[in-house]
């Protein structure tokens, strides 16, 4: 499959996006924030603003396995991608919970290996490395979503999408605005099977108008044929990005969800359906630096938080130390930049770089 441009260029904007939200999420989830009103508000839409990170990451996946013309056997998924996923989680998961444990009990042992493995095991690391667990479960379930995806009409597949999209976005959401359980939904956890399916849409859209081999031209015709359709995007884009900051910073609007938040979904699937439509325009550009930026992307999420933690654990400097409009840039742009050299320079590992990053 010819490589997509706009991958790259949706990798390295939601990776930014992922530092400032555990940058920020690294400050409340530890702090009562009732202290801090002004801070809470405007870390509430900031957290709107970059919570679709995680649904892109995922529809990238979803774009990239679920390509109906890509020959992807299970054995290939386990030997090559799920491998690739569990030797991130244990060589990064266990150094992690270690620390967390010397933190913790104030001392070390070589025994604190063996329980840290045993503890990622079951999921007891950094919070960060749970969409590591997430894309295992993908991966492992990809064969035969491949398989029921080549079974079921087009018809079935939005019914799926709709129910997933209702039962753990909507319902829930309605749910918490009027404080009741009068609605039966879904674990939330089913979103990132609607964000999933939501990438094989988008491939599929690729095949329908001509293929890899027609691919600019595809795009050239999309943007005769919508155009307006594009600038619809883009406005109710600008209109929720607007209405989420204004509610948060205006009104005494506290739904607070993760990635099944509803409007969360539609920004995600905006920006997922605005890039892919620049395909062409982005091909014009300077891809070789969006490839190799977007291969740091998984690194940088694997180790971004240790700089998160050596500011506010053991430097004991947080974003509520300094006015927000300085603290915030400051410590995430040192974050996220100091994150990128460790990248960089793990990738100069060819092992690590091979079957790891």
């Amino acid at each position: 499959m010819q490589r997509q441009c706009f991958l790259d260029r949706l990798r390295v904007t939601a990776t930014c996006a992922v530092v400032l939200l555990h940058t920020i999420t690294g400050v409340m989830d530890n702090t009562d924030m009732t202290a801090y009103p002004l801070e809470e508000r405007v870390f509430l839409a900031a957290l709107d603003m970059t919570t679709w990170c995680v649904p892109l990451f995922v529809m990238i996946s979803g774009y990239l396995f679920l390509d109906p013309e890509k020959k992807l056997p299970f054995k290939k998924m386990l030997a090559k991608y799920c491998r690739r996923i569990l030797f991130a989680l244990f060589l990064f998961g266990v150094p992690y919970t270690c620390i967390e444990m010397i933190i913790l009990e104030q001392t070390a042992g070589i025994s604190m290996i063996g329980e840290a493995f045993i503890m990622v095991c079951r999921g007891q690391t950094w919070s960060h490395m749970w969409y590591l667990y997430l894309v295992l479960f993908l991966y492992l379930i990809t064969p035969l979503l491949r398989w029921a995806l080549k079974q079921i009409p087009k018809s079935g597949l939005y019914a799926v999408l709709i129910f997933l999209l209702a039962g753990s976005s909507i319902l829930p959401y309605l749910n918490r605005l009027f404080g009741s359980d009068a609605f039966v939904v879904l674990p939330d956890s089913g979103i990132y099977l609607f964000y999933y399916l939501c990438g094989y849409l988008f491939v599929c859209a690729d095949k329908k108008a001509g293929g890899d081999s027609g691919g600019i031209s595809r795009r050239q015709l999309l943007a005769k044929r919508e155009g307006v359709q594009l600038k619809i995007a883009v406005v109710v884009l600008i209109c929720l990005g607007a209405g989420m900051v204004c509610s948060r910073l205006f009104g005494d609007y506290s739904v607070q969800m993760a990635y099944n938040y509803p409007f969360t979904v539609a920004v995600s699937l905006l920006l997922m359906y605005l890039a892919w439509n620049q395909e062409e325009k982005l091909r014009q550009k300077n891809t070789d630096f969006w490839k190799n930026a977007g291969g740091l992307c998984f690194t940088i999420y694997l180790i971004h938080p240790i700089f998160v933690n050596i500011f506010y654990k053991f430097l004991h400097i947080t974003l509520l130390d300094f006015p927000i409009w300085i603290s915030l840039p400051v410590i995430f742009l040192t974050v996220f930049g100091l994150s990128v050299v460790m990248a960089w320079l793990l990738h100069r590992i060819p092992v690590l770089r091979k079957y790891v990053l």
